[in-house]
C-alpha cells in the first residue's frame, strides 16, 4: 500500500551462513491531522528540509494510505526511519518542532495558555512486555525520573495489525522527547535479542472479518439515507469536565484510544454556559459504549473524593462499592430529529433496568425552533447506566453488535498505569474482552521497515527449538503447558494440522469468543463455534499453528474466568 521504509541495513559476516540484520528501529507517530500539515509544510517546505538533513526518505506523513478507521479520527502517522542513530535523532527532534508548534494558533493568549504536550508513538504488540518491564519497572522509571506519564494502550491500533499505542504525557517538550528515546532504546534491545524482527515493523491493514464488513455496509447504507452513526454525547457540569479531562488530559487521553472524542462548551440556551458536552464518535458502538464506562468511571471517582472531604458515614460506605456498582447520575444527549426512532425503546429500558431512573427531558425550543438536541437523565449504579445508554444508542444504529462486550475487569488505576502496584507485564499479557476495529488476518502492507520485505506478518510458526530465549515478552507459563499439550498432540509438528476443541457449558459463550473477545486477531488463529448437540457441551474450535494456537487458549482460560468472576449466567 506504500512504499518500503528505509531504517535497516544488512551485514555479511565471514563465513556465516546467513545475513544478520542490523536494524535501527524506525520511530513511528500518531499525530493529528493538522499536526500532520505542519509536518509536510505549506507545498512540502517542512518535509523537504527534514529530508534535506536526514535522507531523501527519511520521513513519511502517510495520510491516503492509512485504513479508514484512523482516517474517519482525523489522525494520520509520521513515519521517521533512518540507517544511523544520530540521523534518526535529529530527524525526530526536527518532526517534533512542527508537532509541537503553536505559533499557528489565531489567538495569542491561547498561544501562551499552558498546554500539555501529549504523544502517541506506535509499537509492535509483541514489545508490550518489554516496554513496560517487569513489574512495571520501565514505565515506572520513566514516570519518576523524567516526569512523564505514559500509557500503554490496551487496544490493537485500529485498522492495523499487531500494533498499539503508547500515550506520552508531559507539561513540557523536554520530558515527551526524552520518554520517546527510552522507548526506542527498549525496541532497539528488543531487536538485539531477537524478540523483534523487521517485520514485527511492517503496518499491515487489519482485515474485517465477515460480519463486520456486513455491519460497516449497513453503517455505510445509513448514513447515506441520514441515519448514521450517532455520536454519544455526555452533558458534564462545572467541575465534572476538569474530571473526564484529568491531569495532563491523561484520562481524555485513553478515551481517544478508544473513539474521536473532544470536549465543547455547550451551546446555550438550552444549556447553561458552564456546561460542557464530551461527544464519542467515529467508532463502534462497542468502543464507544467503552468510553462511557470510562466516564462514569471518573465521575464516580469524583463523587467518592467529595464524599470524603465531606466526611460523610454514610458516602464513606458507597466508597466501598466495587466498580460498576456505584452509583452516577448523568445526562445523554440523542438528537432531536430522531426521537421518533428513540422513543419506543424507553419505556423497554424502564423495564430492563429497574434499577436506573430515567429522566426524560421535554422538547425544547430555542429561538422559535426545534432544540437540536434532547437530554434523557440516567441515575443508578454505573454498570447498568452504561448497559442502558448502550440499548438506547442501539436503537438508533440497529446494524451494531446484538450484545453489548463484558465489562472489562481492570480497574481504574490498571487503566492508568504508574509503574506501581500489581504488575504492569501481567495486565499487558490480559486478553482484551471488547470486539476492536480491525480484528481478523493482516492485510495489505501499508509500510515496511525494511526495504524489499514482503513477508505476510503471520509466517508459519517455528518448532519448540527454534524459539528465541524466554523474555519478558513470551508467553505465561499457563500458555506454555498448553503449547506443549498441543506440539505432542500434533506429533512433533508446529503447523497445528488439526484444530483445537474446547468445550464451552453453552453456544452463547462460544460464539462471544469466537467473533467479538479479539482473542483471533491477537493470537493469529482463526476461531469457529460449534453448537451444542445431544446435550452435549458448545465446541470452540481454534485454527492455526501450534504456537498461536496455545496463545489463543490462554487467551479463553482468562475470559472464562472472568466470565465465572462477573457472575454471567
Amino acid at each position: 500500500m506504500g512504499e518500503a521504509a528505509e531504517g535497516a541495513e544488512g551485514e555479511a559476516a565471514e563465513g556465516a551462513d546467513a545475513v544478520r540484520i542490523h536494524m535501527v528501529p524506525p520511530c513511528r507517530l500518531i499525530v493529528r491531522a493538522t499536526a500532520g500539515a505542519r509536518v509536510i509544510g505549506k507545498q512540502g517546505a517542512s518535509i523537504k528540509a527534514i529530508r534535506a538533513h536526514a535522507g531523501a526518505h527519511a520521513v513519511r506523513v502517510l495520510q491516503d494510505e492509512l485504513p479508514e478507521a484512523l482516517k474517519r479520527r482525523q489522525e494520520c502517522i509520521v513515519m521517521i526511519s533512518c540507517g544511523e542513530e544520530s540521523t534518526l535523532r535529529q530527524a525526530v527532534s526536527m518532526v517534533l518542532d512542527r508537532v509541537f508548534d503553536r505559533s499557528g494558533l489565531p489567538d495569542a493568549a491561547d498561544r501562551d495558555r499552558e498546554r500539555p504536550h501529549v504523544l502517541d508513538v506506535i509499537v509492535p504488540e509483541r514489545a508490550g512486555g518489554g516496554i513496560v518491564g517487569q513489574g512495571g519497572e520501565r514505565i515506572r522509571a520513566i514516570i519518576e525520573e523524567l516526569g512523564c506519564e505514559v500509557q500503554v494502550s490496551r487496544e490493537p491500533l485500529a485498522g492495523i495489525a499487531g500494533h498499539k499505542r503508547v500515550k506520552l504525557l508531559a507539561r513540557d517538550r523536554n520530558p515527551i522527547e526524552a520518554a520517546l528515546w527510552r522507548l526506542q532504546s527498549t525496541l532497539k534491545e528488543l531487536v538485539g535479542t531477537e524478540v523483534l524482527t523487521p517485520e514485527h515493523f511492517e503496518l499491515r491493514e487489519a482485515l474485517l472479518s465477515e460480519e463486520d464488513q456486513l455491519r460497516l455496509k449497513a453503517r455505510n447504507d445509513a448514513e447515506a439515507a441520514g441515519r448514521g452513526e450517532v455520536p454519544l454525547r455526555v452533558l458534564l457540569g462545572q467541575g465534572e469536565a476538569a474530571t473526564v479531562v484529568g491531569k495532563l488530559g491523561a484520562n481524555v487521553a485513553r478515551l481517544r484510544d478508544l473513539a474521536l472524542v473532544s470536549i465543547d462548551d455547550a451551546e446555550s440556551p438550552p444549556f447553561d454556559p458552564a456546561e460542557r458536552i464530551c461527544s464519542a464518535a467515529q467508532a463502534t458502538l462497542a468502543q464507544r459504549l467503552r468510553a462511557l464506562r470510562l466516564v462514569l468511571g471518573d465521575l464516580a471517582t469524583r463523587n467518592a473524593a467529595i464524599a470524603r472531604e465531606e466526611d460523610s458515614a454514610q458516602d464513606r460506605e458507597s466508597e466501598r462499592t466495587p466498580e460498576g456498582l456505584r452509583q452516577v447520575q448523568v445526562r445523554l444527549l440523542f438528537p432531536g430529529d430522531r426521537w421518533d426512532e428513540l422513543a419506543p425503546q424507553l419505556e423497554t429500558e424502564r423495564q430492563s433496568f429497574p434499577e436506573v431512573t430515567l429522566d426524560i427531558q421535554e422538547p425544547q425550543v430555542v429561538f422559535g425552533q426545534p432544540a437540536l438536541l434532547r437530554s434523557i437523565g440516567l441515575s443508578g449504579p454505573e454498570e447498568a447506566v452504561a448497559l442502558c445508554g448502550w440499548r438506547l444508542h442501539k436503537a438508533l444504529e440497529p446494524w451494531e453488535l446484538p450484545e453489548p462486550p463484558p465489562r472489562s475487569e481492570r480497574t481504574e488505576e490498571e487503566e492508568r498505569p504508574k509503574g506501581k502496584g500489581k504488575g504492569a507485564a501481567e495486565l499487558e499479557r490480559r486478553p482484551e474482552v471488547q470486539n476492536s476495529q480491525g480484528k481478523g488476518p493482516a492485510g495489505p502492507r501499508i509500510e515496511n521497515a525494511m526495504a524489499g520485505r514482503t513477508e505476510s506478518v503471520f509466517p508459519p510458526a517455528r518448532p519448540r527449538e527454534a524459539m528465541p530465549p524466554t523474555t519478558a515478552d513470551t508467553f505465561p507459563r499457563a500458555a506454555d503447558a498448553y503449547r506443549d499439550v498441543l506440539y505432542r498432540a500434533d506429533g512433533g509438528s508446529a503447523l497445528g494440522a488439526q484444530p483445537m476443541l474446547i468445550a464451552v457449558r453453552d453456544f452463547r459463550i462460544a460464539k462471544y469468543l469466537a467473533s467479538e473477545a479479539g482473542i483471533a486477531s491477537k493470537a493469529g488463529v482463526k476461531l469457529l463455534a460449534r453448537p451444542s448437540e445431544a446435550g452435549a457441551p458448545a465446541i470452540l474450535e481454534i485454527h492455526g499453528p501450534v504456537e498461536a494456537a496455545a496463545t489463543a487458549c490462554y487467551f479463553v482460560q482468562l475470559q472464562l474466568w472472568l466470565e465465572g468472576a462477573l457472575g454471567k449466567e
